[in-house]
């Protein structure tokens, strides 16, 4: 009887392991707009993301996200010529899916590509539209249910657009304090 319980439990206990989990990651971005000609402040701001973390193996996962992202300079904005502003503290609905690797049971690397589009702009002239960015980074895990990372995002795509984004060219970095909390 005995033998016949352990046997049963082994498939349980295994498939603890692997079902997918859910939760939330909200923390601080201190980011900034870099490009050629382009000499801003940096600026604080903050994140809140929803996750799944979906398990391939014990020590592999895949964690898409989704969430708003408060990015860009210090500065408010800036007037162009043409009597239009652009705005630099820009809010971005981001979707990520990273792929993170186990380090053990404490350590955790993510990696992996995001996509995202302004949502925070005051004004209609679409000087910002996508940002598309490479996303990783390093964490811990306090428990099951608790974890605390640290990322950096590198974004690959000027975040300018129309005439102002062909005579200027600015990417999005940004680094990130996030504490996570799965359900």
């Amino acid at each position: 009887m005995l033998l016949f319980l352990a046997l049963i439990s082994i498939p349980v206990i295994g498939m603890a392991q692997t079902t997918t989990s859910y939760g939330f990651r909200t923390g601080l971005n201190y980011s900034s707009l870099e490009g050629d000609d382009i000499d801003l402040d940096n600026r604080i701001g903050f994140h809140a993301n929803f996750f799944a973390n979906i398990p391939v193996s014990s020590s592999f996962s895949v964690v898409p996200e989704i969430g708003l992202s408060a990015l860009g300079a210090k500065a408010d904005e800036i007037r162009l010529e043409s009597g239009d502003n652009v705005e630099l503290k820009t809010n971005w609905l981001q979707v990520s899916v990273l792929a993170k690797v186990n380090l053990g049971q404490k350590f955790f690397l993510q990696l992996g590509p995001q996509v995202g589009v302004n949502v925070g702009q005051r004004d209609n002239n679409d000087y910002y539209n996508y940002d598309f960015a490479a996303v990783g980074g390093i964490g811990y895990n306090f428990s099951n249910s608790f974890a605390v990372d640290v990322r950096y995002g590198y974004g690959l795509s000027n975040v300018f657009d129309r005439e102002f984004g062909e005579l200027n060219e600015a990417n999005n970095r940004y680094f990130q304090l996030g504490l996570a909390y799965k359900l």
